[in-house]
């Protein structure tokens, strides 16, 4: 539908045009790959802080349990 339009476009650009374009473009995926990066180590990181919880929870459950356990025998 447009593609007459941008064709013209690309057809005016100069190729130093063209070249600096696909720089800004290079540039901007690193950007995006860098945050894409930074989410993902930031999820790792609460994933593995929510199993050190879930850890630490069920040892003291087990503890409590131990504990009722003592009580009840005396």
């Amino acid at each position: 539908m447009h593609l007459f339009p941008q064709t013209i476009l690309v057809a005016q650009a100069s190729p130093e045009d063209i070249v600096q374009e696909l720089a800004r473009l290079q540039r901007n995926f690193h950007f995006l790959s860098y945050g894409f990066a930074a989410a993902w180590t930031i999820l790792a990181l609460y994933v593995l802080m929510l199993v050190g919880r879930e850890g630490k929870l069920k040892r003291q459950i087990t503890n409590l349990k131990a504990m009722l356990e003592e009580r009840q025998k005396k």
